[in-house]
């Protein structure tokens, strides 16, 4: 899924998905041969609102500037702001959550049969039968399976995330951090730097614990065969490519995703 530039053609037929999440607001607009032409991912800072016709007003610029025509020929809203953003702005749809990302899941593989979506602050998974959910799960409770769990770790060991990511994906022995809750898990960190571990081997650790924890504490999952055998993955956590590879290598099985997982539920919807 690439994004074309705006400006290349001077009129356009716009398709419209907004994610109005907890904490940030996604906005994808596709063109009638699915080309994907504006993306707006920020925080919302309690107002989602606002931030949705912010990441519109961007858009609008960007094509006035380049001198585009364009005209929404349907809309979408999905996420925890769906009947705000659908009622304030006139849009056509309200997307259920769960559907919304299963739509786009099924726009990367048609086969999916598992979704796991990892989030700053919640997991959402969803498993699928011939192209029907046969169960969901969400946890908001536990956020040493989420992202906001690899960013503080990656803030203490002072890496920024990129730097974090890059000397995980080269470590050579990852750390055996377990999957417990992070109170235990910075114990086991310090545990690991007295035994000399590398900051690419804790960092490694640190991103088999988040599928672990997801995995095995969260879903409790003991045989991994149900997943199936196309998993795909959303969320801005899986801009981590530690944690991609971690659930590859966990689950030995293909995994597909998108160059914005983030922006699936926008997607979808």
């Amino acid at each position: 899924m690439k994004r074309e530039a705006l400006g290349i053609r001077k009129n356009i037929d716009c398709f419209l998905g907004i994610d109005s999440g907890s904490t940030t607001t996604k906005i994808l607009i596709m063109d009638e041969n699915e080309q994907l032409i504006y993306t707006f991912y920020a925080p919302n800072k309690g107002n989602p609102l606002k931030k949705v016709v912010e990441g519109l007003e961007q858009f609008y610029r960007e094509a006035d500037e380049k001198g585009v025509s364009f005209r929404f020929v349907a809309s979408a809203a999905t996420g925890y702001g769906e009947d705000l953003i659908k009622s304030a702005l006139g849009l056509d749809f309200g997307i259920v959550e769960t559907m919304a990302h299963l739509s786009g899941a099924q726009y990367v593989n048609p086969d999916v049969s598992f979704v796991l979506d990892i989030g700053g602050q919640d997991i959402k998974s969803i498993f699928t039968e011939k192209g029907v959910i046969s169960n969901i799960e969400l946890n908001e409770a536990c956020s040493s399976g989420c992202g906001s769990f690899l960013q503080n770790f990656a803030a203490t060991m002072n890496l920024s995330l990129s730097e974090f990511t890059r000397q995980a994906c080269l470590a050579k022995s990852p750390s055996d951090l377990g999957s417990r809750c992070t109170v235990f898990m910075n114990s086991k960190v310090k545990q690991a730097l007295r035994q000399n571990d590398t900051l690419g081997d804790i960092a490694s650790g640190l991103a088999y614990s988040v599928v672990k924890n997801c995995l095995f504490k969260v879903l409790k999952i003991s045989n991994l065969n149900k997943l199936g055998d196309h998993i795909v993955v959303q969320g801005g956590t899986f801009r981590n490519d530690a944690v991609y590879r971690a659930l590859e290598l966990l689950s030995g099985k293909s995994v597909s995703s998108t160059d914005y997982p983030e922006l699936m539920g926008a997607l979808g919807a």
